[in-house]
């Protein structure tokens, strides 16, 4: 039996092309893995009311915080989640009774500092005015005992 011209030989693939094939799928599924498990991370902390950003995306799904930056999809749905969290908290408080005694004990230290610096300025100013009258009588002592022309 002879084989035709027009007749292929059953083409074989190289051992090599099938182990980058094979290592290409398996990158491919572990991609693929990664992205579930960052989405299912998504899930959770919105599930759960916790602070959606990079980093607890990261530690709830087990994934690098380089993945998650790199993934354009990814990164846009935390970043608006991260945005939309940071609308949705609370205005600030009026200040309560506690506050107004924190502020108080704050206000009568710093009140207590001012006096201590004052205090302290005006002693040095009075020693650097006792320094320059002791420069201007040692001047005068010593001009009589200078060079004669």
């Amino acid at each position: 039996m002879s084989k035709r011209p027009n007749e292929k030989a059953p083409e074989t693939v190289p051992p090599a092309d099938r182990r980058i094939a094979a290592l290409r799928q398996a990158a491919q599924n572990k991609h693929q893995q990664a992205v579930q498990r960052a989405e299912a991370g998504i899930r959770r902390l919105v599930k759960e009311h916790e602070e959606i950003n990079f980093r607890a995306v990261a530690r709830a799904a087990g994934v690098s915080l380089d993945f998650l930056y790199a993934h354009t999809d990814l990164r846009k749905r935390i970043e608006t989640l991260r945005g939309q969290q940071r609308t949705k908290q609370t205005p600030p408080q009026a200040p309560s009774a506690d506050d107004g005694t924190v502020i108080h004990t704050l206000a009568d230290a710093l009140r207590r500092e001012r006096a201590t610096h004052r205090e302290r300025v005006q002693e040095l100013e009075q020693r650097l005015a006792a320094a320059h009258g002791e420069i201007l009588r040692l001047q005068r002592v010593i001009q009589p005992h200078g060079p004669t022309s």
